[in-house]
């Protein structure tokens, strides 16, 4: 009998030991450490010895069951992390035995965070940590001081809103008698900017309306992606829902959206020509005007830029706290402080990616040298008239042919894949195809130029009297155009579940967003004519005109809110469907609501002051801002103005 129970206590051990051992060889998701993780940040530093630490861990590769998962699992990186890399936010006093003497990033402080990590992953998962890097430790007492810098562009700051303030209450205490006005007065007068924000450009008749809305779209799902990203890079407690997006039909379009971008090249493009194109109608059209018109470029974008740049390095990091402020915030500041001048030349795209001040500023470097680009083909044909053809068709093959051949001898992957999760934690940098394709001069080429190509058969259009309204042609195109682009979006959503071959990279990188911009070119060419009421509707519909006209503006602002709103974030952020919407419209609220003041206090004065300098000397009348929306709102000094 006791033979038998112990036989059977034997057998049930033995059972037991086995369903363990098979527990142990089936591994999913979670049976992976988790990806990133933040310890309580304000609940850590009460203690006024606490040090509060972030890093950053690779584990060890092994030969164990689970780490060969983790392994093949990130091997699909087109579309999942590196999840035998970990990153950290730990209190290190609490968990890890640290003191203030760790506080200052040392060989000692590495050491002690690697063995902690080491004995508590080795405790949970049965693996080791290979290396660690402490981003930096925070105490109780770290604070950033004032310094002169600050002081400095504070003052200036100060001093810019006051003489708006200033000219403002003036206009409003001593209104002219005789309808006439100093026109620098004017130029800072806040009542004055409301008026054209709300009204200028809105008259009937004017051609160009529809570009404001464009910029608004435009920039609204531009503001979506980037919402996105942000997710993808911060602590978020499931790193897995960014990774099942790539599976998700409608979350996958987020991914493509930076396509949308072209529309901002194609409206560059076209306002630049046809300005270039009607100016050489009534003057002389020479290599004199190029530095002029980069003179009114530069004076046109620079202002906005400058004051966002000097809060960047300034006082927005003095604005908060948080375990990744530093990482986000204050690595903005340090960045601006050691790369302003690669936006003040208007290049920011020619160099480091992931060490740009202002880095979604990237646009303007690109748009410069395109516009730079176009300046010279323009001269051409105006010094050789019958070579516009010719000219303009050999470009479109050339600017169609370089980032195909760079894609493909360069081995570059479709530039869809390139904003891959691992990519995205590594704010973009050491990626190639971003790089080269996506941000550079040369992969948005044709895209910028198509915009010229339809400024050059409107101007012909225009002169030779074609009545374009009436074919119907044009209207079925014009109808499908916005279909089309939709389906350009769509083009390569199977490319994050396999990887594409060389030539297929080449393929979609020379035409994916070129297919967007034609089926927008055909779009503002339809547009001009009315050829359909419910799209012309839907862009000149009154709201979006001044949204549209604060889009440089959010554009120059909507990655400081995102990174303030990122580096305050006491806890990792749990990502759901309705959580992503919310911050999406929260951060969509919040630039345009920052935009506002910007726009007032520094964009259009710095407008009106360019047209004080640049254009006809005349004295100006009490209502000067509310222009007729014609040919004439788009002057040298406002070609660039298409963002």
């Amino acid at each position: 009998m006791w033979l038998l129970v112990l036989y059977a206590a034997v057998s049930v051990v033995a059972q037991n030991g086995t369903n363990n051992v098979i527990e142990r060889d089936v591994f999913d998701y979670d049976s992976m450490p988790a990806l990133s993780e933040l310890d309580d940040f304000d609940r850590c530093l009460k203690d006024k010895d606490a040090v509060y630490c972030i890093v950053d861990m690779e584990l060890l590769e092994d030969d164990t069951p689970l780490y060969q998962y983790m392994k093949n699992f990130s091997s699909l990186y087109y579309k999942n992390y590196k999840h035998t890399k970990l990153h950290r936010g730990v209190c290190g006093t609490q968990h890890c035995g640290l003191n203030l003497s760790h506080a200052n990033v040392t060989e000692l402080t590495v050491s002690a965070l690697k063995e902690c990590f080491n004995a508590s992953i080795h405790k949970g998962y049965g693996l080791q940590v290979d290396s660690l890097s402490v981003r930096y430790c925070k105490t109780q007492e770290d604070q950033l001081p004032i310094d002169t810098l600050d002081i400095v562009i504070g003052l200036l700051i100060l001093m810019l809103l006051f003489v708006n303030l200033g000219c403002s209450a003036y206009y409003f205490f001593w209104p002219p008698e005789d309808k006439r006005c100093n026109r620098y007065l004017l130029a800072f007068c806040i009542q004055k900017n409301w008026k054209a924000l709300k009204y200028g450009g809105s008259a009937d008749g004017g051609i160009f309306k529809c570009f404001q809305a464009m910029r608004f779209y435009t920039m609204v799902m531009i503001l979506g992606l980037h919402s996105m990203i942000f997710i993808g890079y911060g602590y978020t407690e499931n790193p897995d829902f960014i990774e099942n997006s790539y599976d998700d039909f409608f979350k996958a379009l987020l991914f493509n959206a930076r396509i949308i971008v072209q529309i901002f090249f194609v409206m560059g493009g076209f306002l630049m020509a046809y300005k270039m194109l009607t100016y050489a109608e009534s003057h002389q059209f020479s290599l004199k005007t190029i530095p002029m018109a980069i003179v009114n470029r530069w004076l046109r974008l620079m202002p906005a830029v400058l004051v966002v740049m000097g809060l960047a390095m300034t006082w927005v990091p003095h604005m908060g706290s948080g375990p990744m402020w530093d990482a986000v915030v204050k690595r903005e500041r340090d960045m601006c402080r050691m790369n302003w001048w690669q936006l003040v030349i208007l290049m920011p795209n020619v160099f480091p990616f992931e060490y740009l001040c202002l880095p979604q500023a990237w646009y303007l470097g690109t748009d410069t040298q395109l516009f730079l680009m176009t300046m010279v083909v323009m001269l051409i044909i105006w010094r050789w008239p019958r070579s516009g053809v010719p000219v303009l068709s050999g470009v479109m093959v050339v600017s169609l042919l370089i980032p195909f051949l760079q894609s493909y001898f360069m081995e570059l992957l479709p530039i869809r894949v390139s904003i891959f999760p691992e990519s995205i934690r590594n704010i973009f940098g050491y990626n190639d195809t971003f790089y080269h394709a996506y941000v550079s001069a040369q992969g948005n080429w044709a895209g910028y130029h198509l915009g010229v190509l339809t400024a050059w058969f409107y101007h012909r259009a225009q002169n030779k009297k074609w009545n374009l309204g009436e074919s119907w042609l044009l209207k079925i195109l014009f109808i499908i155009s916005v279909p089309v682009a939709f389906g350009t979006v769509l083009m390569g959503w199977d490319l994050h579940h396999r990887e594409a071959t060389a030539f297929e990279s080449a393929i979609f990188n020379a035409l994916n967003q070129n297919f967007f911009a034609f089926a927008m070119c055909i779009f503002i060419i339809g547009y001009f004519y009315k050829c359909n009421k419910l799209y012309v509707g839907s862009v000149e519909w009154g709201p979006l005109q001044p949204l549209g006209r604060m889009s440089y503006c959010a554009m120059l602002l909507h990655a400081t809110v995102l990174r303030t709103y990122g580096g305050q974030m006491r806890r990792s952020f749990y990502a759901t469907d309705y959580t992503a919407i919310m911050l999406y419209a929260g951060i969509v609220s919040t630039t345009y609501l920052f935009s506002l003041p910007l726009h007032l206090f520094v964009e259009a004065p710095a407008c009106a002051l360019q047209k004080i300098w640049f254009g006809p000397r005349r004295q100006p009348r009490e209502e000067p801002m509310n222009v007729k929306p014609g040919v004439s709102t788009v002057s040298v000094s406002t070609v660039s103005t298409h963002i």
